[in-house]
């Protein structure tokens, strides 16, 4: 398997790092420090990429063990045929909360502004003890945004970027080799209000998840998307007047093909519009 940001997480769960190299251990323990600057930051880039080849052989069983669960869970699908009586009560419960809208993100985006990555990254920080090493990679991905313009004075949030850069300047200069961060309340509280405004829209969610399926997928992760995207649904995470909501029944007729088949057509044009779309290019 080659790993990717997106995958990375799920494909490494059940590594054991403490027999990897010491490199290895260090930047897995920073993994969400460096994940959402991966595209903003070419060291960053170049970095994890050199981090993914080192595990990706730890990996090598993980393709064995798919197959295998995909083998173990086929004679499930024949077998839970005469069990259909069981299964009739699950409709009652989900007509249930069939009624209960979600509550939706006022901004909804395909991809998180750089802006929007920084201050949640800031926050994440609050009350936790970190590294020279974090405290300078978040100031150098403002001082990169604020050299090549990518934030500039003119954007939403330029002044609260500001000011999280002072503080982590005035933070390394006072550190030893790590410390317990804090942000100060009043600061907190209104990044916290701008971070919660934000979120990534769930039909894109939805469509990485297909996309990181993709290779990998077997039985019961296809049902478990399936669930979802049809759960959502019900629930107004992703409504038809949704832009993308043509996509999602694109994906969710791909999930019901693969069901009945055991196979997944996908072209390479569809594939690659998905990836597009979801903002995570070819």
């Amino acid at each position: 398997m080659r790993l990717t940001i997106a995958n990375y997480k799920e494909a490494t769960k059940n590594i054991d790092f403490k027999k990897l190299p010491e490199a290895a251990r260090e930047a897995h323990k920073e993994f969400d420090s460096f994940a959402d600057f991966y595209d903003e930051d070419k060291d960053i880039k170049e970095m994890l990429d050199n981090h993914f080849r080192i595990v990706e052989p730890f990996l090598k069983d993980e393709p064995k063990k798919a197959s295998d669960e995909k083998k173990s869970s086929a004679p499930k699908k024949t077998a839970k045929k005469p069990a259909a009586k069981s299964k009739a009560k699950k409709p009652s419960s989900r007509k249930k909360t069939a009624a209960k809208k979600v509550k939706r993100k006022p901004n909804e985006v395909a991809l998180m502004p750089l802006e929007i990555k920084i201050i949640k990254r800031y926050l994440t920080m609050h009350g936790k003890k970190v590294s020279e090493r974090q405290v300078s990679l978040l100031y150098k991905v403002i001082q990169k945004a604020a050299t090549e313009k990518t934030i500039r004075k003119s954007s939403k949030y330029a002044e609260e970027v500001r000011r999280i850069g002072n503080d982590l300047a005035t933070t390394y200069k006072e550190m030893g080799e790590s410390c317990t961060f804090e942000i100060p309340g009043s600061l907190h509280g209104k990044l916290k209000t701008i971070v919660d405004s934000y979120g990534v829209s769930p039909a894109v969610a939805l469509i990485k998840r297909f996309i990181n399926l993709y290779g990998n997928i077997t039985v019961e992760k296809a049902k478990r998307l399936l669930s979802s995207i049809k759960n959502a649904k019900k629930n107004g995470k992703v409504d038809i007047g949704d832009k993308d909501y043509g996509r999602i029944i694109q994906v969710q007729k791909h999930l019901e093909d693969y069901l009945e088949s055991d196979k997944l057509l996908v072209t390479n044009i569809q594939l690659n519009g998905l990836k597009g779309f979801a903002g995570l290019g070819k």
